[in-house]
Formats: C-alpha cells, sequence, structure tokens
C-alpha cells in the first residue's frame, strides 16, 4: 500500500489502484512521477526532465533497451497474426504479400514507438518508485 508522504500512515491508494493509475499515465504518455508533464516533445523526441516535477526520464544509460525489446516482440507477433493467415490464403496475391512484408516491419515499431516508450517508464516507475529526494 503507498501511503501520503506528508502525513505518514495516511493511506491513499492500494498497489492495483497505483499500478492502473501509472498505466493510465503511460497510455497518455505522462510523466509517471506527477501525471501532469508530457514525455515527448516531437514525435520522437523525448525530454530529458519531466516539464513540471523535473523528473528525470532517462534513468540510467541503455534505460530504454527493455521498451525497444517489448516494441520488437508486439510488432513481429502482429505482423506474424497479419502474414501467416494471409500467407496462407489463396486468395491474396504475391505483389500484396510482398508490400506488406516490406511496410510493415518498418510501420509497426514506429506506431509504437511512443506508446512502449511510455508505458515502459511506467512500469519501472511501479516496480521501482522514486522517492522525492531522487528526482
Amino acid at each position: 500500500m503507498l501511503y501520503n508522504e506528508s502525513e505518514r500512515g495516511t493511506f491513499v491508494m492500494t498497489n492495483t489502484q497505483y499500478a492502473m493509475l501509472l498505466l493510465r499515465r503511460g497510455f497518455r504518455q505522462r510523466c509517471p512521477v506527477c501525471g501532469r508533464g508530457k514525455i515527448f516533445k516531437g514525435w520522437i523526441k523525448t525530454y530529458e526532465r519531466c516539464p513540471v516535477c523535473n523528473f528525470a526520464f532517462e534513468r540510467e544509460p541503455g534505460y530504454y533497451t527493455g521498451a525497444v525489446a517489448v516494441n520488437l516482440v508486439v510488432s513481429e507477433l502482429l505482423i506474424a497474426v497479419i502474414a501467416v493467415p494471409l500467407a496462407a490464403s489463396q486468395s491474396v496475391s504475391l505483389t500484396v504479400l510482398i508490400v506488406l512484408g516490406c511496410t510493415l516491419p518498418f510501420l509497426f515499431p514506429l506506431l509504437f514507438y511512443r506508446p512502449t516508450k511510455s508505458l515502459w517508464m511506467s512500469f519501472d516507475h511501479f516496480i521501482h518508485p522514486v522517492s522525492s529526494e531522487r528526482i
């Protein structure tokens, strides 16, 4: 259970409620600490720190390696789910299969880049929460 830092012993929310809060912040691509600051300042570029609470988004070198791995696995699974039935179907032409095979491996990782990165931060913040002195 989580407690309010200003009043020790005051119940704020359960771990499940906190996980759901972080999940919502991840889907909204907001800071996992305050929930108000934006993570991205462009399509790909991220802020180094939260513009609202000054939380450092990248905690250590290679921090986003897990997000990249999740992005790759999700993208490849979706490509397999789409490509295998289409390839097994005799009604889809070889040209369509080639076009899909050349575009989906580039399109899916780009589409999932922002969500996987922000959800990774939320997941990591749930596992390794940041105290106020480490922000």
